[in-house]
């Protein structure tokens, strides 16, 4: 009977001990992390009208993303690139395809400590015409969609070459956008 009890308190010593350094080794991971200066990124994508002529069947659409860059590490991020691009969908028939309308980088600072940087990307316009009937004398014709709609964004906050912080606006243009 004190054998079994013997071997009972040694495995959970050696459980203990194992918790012990698996912890520390996490928060060695946890703060290597932080001090690499990660960044929290919040984006909106914001749009106006810019249709001149509302009888027209041609739509330009504005859009602009609003990023905000959260700094939770303990040094302040100088220096820092925050690249942007905007996606659309080319609604030439037969093209199905999703291309890059405007892309562009800015250089940013973020202070330490949970500090963060509000920052705007230029106005993109966005210009395409639905599909739509019109009027030919008695009859009428299908004009079929064309230019290119907003579908996405993609934003990404680098530090030389190293990845700092990343958002996409939605999973499927992620994976598109990689293969």
């Amino acid at each position: 009977m004190p054998q079994l009890l013997f071997s009972t308190r040694s495995c959970l010593s050696i459980s203990l001990l194992m918790n012990t350094i698996l912890s520390i080794l996490l928060s060695l991971l946890l703060t290597g992390v932080a001090s690499a200066g990660s960044i929290m990124l919040n984006v909106k994508a914001s749009s106006e009208n810019k249709t001149a002529d509302k009888k027209k069947a041609e739509v330009t659409r504005a859009f602009w993303l609003n990023v905000r860059d959260t700094n939770p590490s303990c040094s302040r991020l100088e220096g820092v690139t925050l690249k942007w691009t905007l996606f659309a969908a080319n609604l030439r028939r037969g093209a199905d395809s999703i291309v890059v309308e405007k892309s562009g980088d800015i250089k940013i600072s973020v202070d330490a400590n949970g500090r963060y940087a509000d920052l705007t990307t230029p106005k993109v316009a966005f210009v395409y015409t639905p599909m739509h009937s019109e009027r030919k004398g008695r009859s009428s014709i299908t004009v079929e969609e064309a230019g290119h709609r907003y579908h996405g964004y993609h934003v990404q906050v680098l530090n030389g070459d190293v990845l700092l912080g990343e958002l996409w606006s939605n999973e499927a243009l992620r994976k598109q956008q990689l293969k």
